[in-house]
């Protein structure tokens, strides 16, 4: 039997990231430029845009994202929502080249 740890770690999953100013400039001028679930959860009626912000619903649960936040997208399809700094505190690049770039800063 494994004897129980206090720390652990979260296996990693690749998510998909999007500023919600991004959002925001591109609803008033296309999608192009973003990822093409952007635009299909907006057709879909599961993304509100409004001037300050974007609210995306997770079934019947709405979360809000100001313009200076990060809009996540999990592998499956479940959206989050974080300011710069708890993303940094959560989140790597998901290429080697732009982990180099963070530590030899």
């Amino acid at each position: 039997m494994i004897e129980p740890m206090r720390e652990y770690l979260t296996v990693p999953n690749r998510v998909e990231v999007v500023r919600a100013q991004e959002i925001i400039a591109a609803s008033e001028t296309g999608w192009d430029g973003l990822p093409d679930w952007v635009g299909e959860t907006y057709e879909r009626g599961q993304m509100i845009v409004a001037t300050t912000g974007v609210t995306l619903f997770n079934g019947a649960i709405a979360i809000r994202a100001t313009a200076a936040d990060l809009v996540v997208r999990a592998r499956s399809g479940v959206f989050s929502v974080y300011d710069e700094t708890a993303f940094e505190q959560n989140f790597l690049p998901a290429h080697s080249a732009e982990v180099f770039k963070l530590y030899a800063a």
